[in-house]
């Protein structure tokens, strides 16, 4: 980080975020250096800062991005007239492989460039590039519009619809960078974006939203935002102190002690949400034992089996959980597949 007054940590809430910059909030941890192993250790020394804004070296957050659209392809695939061709399904995947790759980067950067001010007052964050001032706000600005510049050409190889639908997407995932500013819910914005790859996926097999299956796709829908909801704010709790002390506002300071208990009731609902989306679908066993059972059991096993009051346990977590449930929405999804494929 370059240099700055030093601060202590009791004193880092009365600083503005617009003169956050000119402080050193931890002068007791050690300044920041460029990886020596991994991905990143073979860039350029200049490349590094945006492929770190890009989380190019931190798999999980893309898996947040990447699963729903699993998700609502295989979804999309089990409410076609005809089931499309495992081929197909496989290409449609692939292309929204890089694509989330992209979009991924373009909001992550959006989101460090907003959060450079509370960035430097957490320790987790304190080493991101535009907090550390490896990047400039400008800089920042014109590297998340070079990525979306970088994915738009992406969208002529879908039905028009879908630009539509990531238009959409972008604008929340923009509009949610500030809601930690003015809520304590700011984890309810951002599970919209998420859950609207489902949207994306039906109108990518040329499906409509809202024709003979609106309320299925809803209930699916509202499943994925509290999925988000949930994984989120666990996530949070690694940051929580930190969090309070530089006035960022999120579902895991308002609940503390009782995320867990919220946690659970979210599952309730979002496997209920699974279940309503099965029966409104007409899916069969194969559905209601693999997705409905299997994220029920992935989410009592991740809320129980995960410690808030550690944050490495809280990271961890975070990355395997995707895995967990994420194989659970959709190893269901995959069997009526699968059955539509039979003769």
């Amino acid at each position: 980080m370059k240099d700055g007054k030093t601060l202590s940590a009791t004193n880092a809430s009365n600083i503005p975020l617009t003169h956050a910059e000119d402080f050193n909030f931890f002068p007791h941890l050690p300044p920041y250096t460029d990886p020596t192993a991994g991905l990143l250790s073979k860039l350029p020394p200049s490349w590094i800062p945006y492929a770190q804004l890009m989380r190019i070296d931190r798999p999980s957050g893309f898996y947040a991005f990447y699963f729903p659209y699993l998700i609502g392809l295989m979804y999309a695939a089990c409410l076609a007239p005809e089931a499309p061709e495992p081929r197909t399904l496989l290409k449609v995947a692939g292309l929204l492989l890089p694509f989330n790759v992209i979009l991924r980067g373009a909001a992550c950067t959006w989101n460090d460039n907003v959060d450079q001010g509370f960035d430097r007052r957490v320790e987790r964050c304190r080493h991101r590039p535009v907090a550390r001032g490896a990047v400039s706000t400008s800089q920042a600005h014109i590297f998340t519009l070079a990525q979306l510049m970088l994915g738009y050409p992406f969208l002529a190889l879908f039905p028009d619809p879908c630009t539509l639908h990531i238009q959409i997407t972008v604008v929340l995932f923009f509009a949610y960078a500030f809601m930690k500013r003015i809520t304590y819910y700011p984890q309810v914005i951002l599970g919209f974006p998420f859950a609207w790859a489902i949207l994306f996926c039906l109108a990518a097999l040329e499906i409509d939203p809202l024709g003979d299956y609106t309320m299925s796709t809803l209930a699916l829908f509202a499943a994925n935002i509290l999925w988000t909801i949930t994984y989120d704010t666990i996530y949070a709790h690694q940051d929580i102190a930190d969090d309070e002390k530089a006035g960022v506002k999120g579902l895991a300071l308002r609940l503390k002690d009782s995320t867990k208990f919220v946690a659970s009731i979210l599952s309730v609902a979002q496997v209920s949400l699974l279940a309503l989306c099965g029966l409104w679908a007409g899916f069969g066993a194969v559905y209601f034992v693999g997705t409905v059972g299997g994220v029920a059991a992935a989410m009592a096993y991740y809320i129980y089996g995960v410690d808030l009051k550690r944050p490495e346990s809280c990271g961890a977590w975070f990355h395997d959980q995707f895995w967990i449930v994420g194989a659970g929405f959709i190893a269901g999804l995959t069997g009526e597949y699968g059955l539509k494929l039979l003769p």
